[in-house]
C-alpha cells in the first residue's frame, strides 16, 4: 500500500472547532450557566412584580453579572487547551496511522481505532469513547482529498474487525 501523508498545525480554530463538535466539560458548563441564568433572571422578574424589589434587582443583576463571567471562563478554558504544536505528521501506513509531532511519534495500529467522525472542520479518530486524535480538514488540498483520507482511514481500520 501507498502511505498516505497529511501535514498540519493545530489553530485555536480547530480547538474550538473540537469543543464545538464534541459533547465536552465546556458545553456542559455553558448550558447549566445558562440554565442558572435564565432561572435568576425569571426569579427577580417573579420578585419584582411581587413588589419585593431589592431581591428583584439583586437576582436580576446576578443574572446579568453571570453572563460576562460564563463567557471569559469559556475562552479561557479553550485558550488553555491548546497544546502548542509545531506542526504534525499524519501517515496512513499499512499497519496504521502514524502521526509524528513535537511531542513524540506513535503508531496506532488500525485495530486500536474505535471510530472515525467527520464533521465539517474536522477528521476524528478515537482510541475509545473519550480519546480522539483531530485532524482539521484545512491540512488537504481540497475537502475531497480529506473525504478521501478518512473514507481510506475507516475502511481500514474496518476491514480489521
Amino acid at each position: 500500500m501507498e502511505e498516505l501523508t497529511v501535514s498540519f498545525g493545530y489553530t485555536k480554530d480547530d480547538v474550538m472547532n473540537f469543543v464545538l463538535d464534541s459533547f465536552s466539560f465546556e458545553k456542559v458548563r455553558c448550558t447549566l450557566f445558562l440554565i442558572f441564568n435564565i432561572t435568576s433572571f425569571v426569579i427577580g422578574t417573579v420578585f419584582l412584580f411581587t413588589g419585593k424589589i431589592p431581591l428583584g434587582i439583586i437576582f436580576i443583576a446576578i443574572s446579568i453579572g453571570i453572563f460576562p463571567i460564563m463567557i471569559i471562563l469559556s475562552y479561557i478554558t479553550i485558550y488553555n487547551s491548546l497544546k502548542v504544536l509545531s506542526s504534525v505528521v499524519c501517515i496512513l501506513k499499512s499497519d496504521g496511522v502514524e502521526f509524528i509531532s513535537n511531542f513524540g511519534q506513535e503508531l496506532i495500529e488500525y485495530k486500536d481505532i474505535f471510530d472515525v467522525k467527520i464533521t465539517n472542520q474536522l477528521i476524528f479518530m478515537y482510541l475509545d469513547k473519550k480519546k480522539a486524535l483531530v485532524i482539521p480538514k484545512r491540512a488537504f488540498n481540497s475537502k475531497d482529498k480529506a473525504l478521501d483520507f478518512a473514507a481510506l482511514l475507516v475502511s481500514k481500520y474496518k476491514s480489521v474487525d
